[in-house]
């Protein structure tokens, strides 16, 4: 059996067109750096980054509503320097390990650009949530290491 040749793809011919950027809006500061990252890709790119976060089905204090965090979100994408730059903000409600790679696919996006923590024993039992996004996802993911 053979095998097809590799394409062979040059830096400059990789677009990334739409980048979905996951922030966990609890520790939203934590997403900073993989901000930044898109948004230095998007700005060499041209490319529109949708920031994204993702609540709870059904809130705690059954009075919050997923539309109440926008706020919250479009808070954090203006604390960057966006200028020049097309960014969307988008609720989605689940489990952020399947809702996610689902938004990528919703919104048609080519690169996610996401955080990790060093991982906890816990994690390698059951997976972090980039771990999960990295499996199941259908277009690059960028994971940016915490504390590096």
């Amino acid at each position: 059996m053979s095998w097809p040749a590799p394409t062979q793809s040059k830096p400059e011919n990789i677009m990334h067109e739409r980048i979905l950027v996951p922030i966990k809006l609890k520790h939203a500061a934590l997403s900073d750096e993989s901000m930044m990252k898109a948004l230095s890709i998007a700005r060499a790119r041209n490319a529109e980054i949708i920031a994204l976060t993702v609540v709870p089905e059904i809130s705690k204090n059954l009075k919050a509503l997923p539309e109440d965090s926008k706020p919250e979100l479009e808070a954090f994408v203006k604390r960057h320097d966006t200028d020049g730059i097309t960014i969307s903000s988008v609720i989605r409600t689940g489990q952020p390990h399947r809702a996610i790679p689902r938004a990528a696919r919703e919104f048609g996006c080519d690169l996610i650009v996401m955080n990790s923590h060093n991982p906890r024993i816990r994690d390698y039992v059951i997976g972090s949530t980039a771990a999960h996004v990295v499996m199941h996802a259908e277009c690059d993911v960028l994971v940016v290491r915490q504390g590096k």
